[in-house]
């Protein structure tokens, strides 16, 4: 099953500088609870911007990255064919993390979104992708002062 997890603001700002604009521990702890010892598909910046930050790859999950790109610092595993990669992991729940262009790519592939709709509006550079919320419906809601947690699932055709 392909997943996306992002946060994102009321006007569907993803990012600044390659970077969140925003800092709400309680996304970060759900985005850890969600993802933990899952896979996690992610580009190139995406990738390079978590390991910027924290030394390393994504702990406790496996790091796959879509990228031409020939080397990766840290334990990040570079997804050279997509269709074979999608194929060996269609028994289990793939997260896609990020940046733009990936979930531009999979929104209209995936089953489930993860979405931490964040309440206050932010200033960035990187939107996610339009898409129609009317082909899922929500499964799942959290309220919290800051966000709200969703999930939603893809309709049957």
């Amino acid at each position: 099953m392909l997943s996306i997890i992002v946060a994102m603001d009321p006007n569907r700002l993803i990012g600044c500088g390659n970077d969140l604009p925003w800092h709400y521990p309680e996304d970060l702890q759900y985005f850890k609870k969600v993802t933990i010892g899952k896979s996690v598909l992610m580009g190139y910046n995406t990738y390079m911007s978590i390991f910027n930050r924290l030394k390393k790859a994504l702990p406790g999950r496996t790091n796959y990255v879509l990228t031409s790109k020939k080397a990766l610092p840290g334990e990040g595993i570079i997804v050279k064919d997509l269709t074979e990669f999608l194929e060996n992991k269609k028994t289990e729940e793939v997260f896609i993390i990020g940046g733009k262009s990936v979930y531009e790519q999979f929104i209209n592939l995936v089953d489930r979104l993860y979405i931490t709709w964040i309440h206050k509006t932010y200033s960035g550079d990187t939107f996610f992708p339009e898409f129609d919320l009317q082909d899922f419906q929500l499964i799942q809601v959290n309220e919290t002062p800051n966000c709200t947690f969703s999930v939603y699932e893809r309709k049957q055709k």
